[in-house]
């Protein structure tokens, strides 16, 4: 029986089949699926040798997948080292950054890491420029919390700090485009009559600050205006935020001025910035004809004569030389030129022509002559402004930057400043963060 159920068949060798006339045919197979050679049939497997089940039962059997081994870690001191190399002048790379983890975030919000990210820097990059009716127009990604003030002119713009005035009522408040604050002043002095220029600046700028990170402390606004009496006579005061208050009013008087062949006793002050030498700001008045110098820490007004230029000139202005001392620009058919005020053998002091830039090959074609309309004392650089753009030309290397296109009538102020965005309450929208600010630029 269990020869026929493994489908074997016997037969007796030698001997006749006549011998067994009653038995049955041989059986060729049994079954209904005979067994073929090399089958899986559980019968074949276990008649199989014991080291052959095994090594099948290996081979079959799949070993896990190992996961692959974590990158390792970057330390904090890495991660800052790496991100204090990302450029001041796009603030969308901080934004970024402080987006990929919790680590990079926490490494961006340390004081420690904004303070030194200034100081590898240094000079704080332009992040945006203002219209006329002080409007900001922003360069880079940044945007500050409230952009526009419609009723209000820019007076000056000066270490983080944006001056603005009333249009209607002549007043006077201090913004800071980073946090946002408002500062309104108390009402001018009644001596004053007309704002004809004003200056916001630290109220450490003579004790040795870089203003680097200061426009969150005090500040100083020195204003300068007619007064209320017949002639040319000028009054000047100081406010600070530290008093609230403004100080007593220095006075002088200024003689008559010839323009065009007639005599004008009306005092003008040209708003452009005014220019921080020492403890004393310096004024363009008069068409370029008088510098008006404030001392800071006498409160005395004095007059500096200009160089001896032409008054039909494409802009003016007066500025910090690199050494601390005195400078004066003029632009005039494309060609910029540079005074410097130096002291003689005999210890007089007087102007010098120590240079004159052609801007002609260095500009990009327009149709009317560039102006020149500001200074940007951080980066040693001067505003021009033609009918297509507004550019920086840095007069140490002469390095040429588009801040923006002219598409309506800018001032000559340019805003800068260091924006960590997560050490601030400045805001990078999707579209800017996106990289989409091509129509901007």
């Amino acid at each position: 029986m269990a020869a026929s159920h493994l489908g074997v068949v016997s037969v007796k060798l030698g001997s006749n089949s006549n011998d067994q006339p009653n038995q049955p045919p041989p059986i060729r197979s049994v079954g209904p699926n005979p067994i073929q050679i090399g089958s899986t049939h559980p019968l074949l497997r276990a008649m199989q040798p014991p080291k052959a089940r095994r090594r099948r039962r290996r081979r079959r059997r799949r070993s896990p997948r190992r996961r692959p081994r974590p990158s390792p870690q970057l330390v904090d001191d890495a991660i800052s080292e790496i991100l204090l190399r990302l450029p001041p002048d796009d603030p969308s790379c901080l934004a970024r950054a402080s987006a990929v983890c919790r680590t990079w975030r926490r490494v961006l919000a340390e004081p420690a890491f904004a303070a030194r990210y200034r100081a590898l820097h240094w000079t704080p990059p332009v992040l945006g420029s203002f219209l006329h009716d002080a409007a900001f127009v922003p360069t880079t990604a940044f945007r500050p919390p409230a952009a526009d003030y419609p009723d209000s002119l820019v007076v000056d713009c000066r270490h983080g700090r944006v001056l603005l005035e009333d249009r209607n009522s002549e007043d006077l408040a201090v913004w800071d485009p980073i946090t946002g604050v408002l500062h309104r002043l108390p009402k001018v002095p009644d001596f004053i009559s007309f704002n004809c220029n004003s200056a916001v600046l630290c109220a450490a700028a003579g004790a040795g600050c870089g203003h680097l990170d200061c426009h969150g402390g005090p500040f100083v606004v020195a204003l300068l205006g007619d007064g209320r009496s017949p002639g040319r006579q000028i009054h000047a005061c100081l406010y600070s935020s530290e008093t609230g208050a403004w100080s007593a009013h220095a006075s002088i008087e200024l003689d008559p001025i010839e323009l065009d062949s007639y005599y004008t006793s009306c005092l003008t002050v040209d708003v452009v910035p005014a220019a921080l030498v020492g403890d004393a700001l310096y004024f363009i008045g008069d068409f370029g004809n008088e510098i008006l110098r404030y001392d800071l820490v006498d409160p005395i007004l004095s007059v500096v004569d200009p160089p001896d230029v032409d008054i039909s000139y494409d802009g003016v202005v007066v500025m910090p030389e690199e050494d601390g001392g005195l400078g004066f620009a003029v632009l005039k058919l494309y060609h910029l030129y540079l005074w410097s005020m130096d002291t003689g053998p005999d210890g007089d002091a007087g102007w010098a022509n120590h240079r004159v830039i052609n801007l002609e090959t260095m500009l990009p074609p327009c149709n009317l002559e560039p102006v020149l309309s500001g200074f940007v004392e951080s980066a040693n650089a001067i505003v021009v402004t033609s009918d297509i753009a507004v550019f920086t030309i840095e007069l140490k290397s002469l390095r040429i930057r588009k801040v923006c296109k002219r598409d309506e009538a800018y001032c000559g102020f340019l805003y800068t400043g260091f924006f960590i965005p997560v050490c601030a309450s400045g805001r990078l929208p999707s579209l800017v963060a996106s990289g989409e600010l091509s129509d901007l630029l």
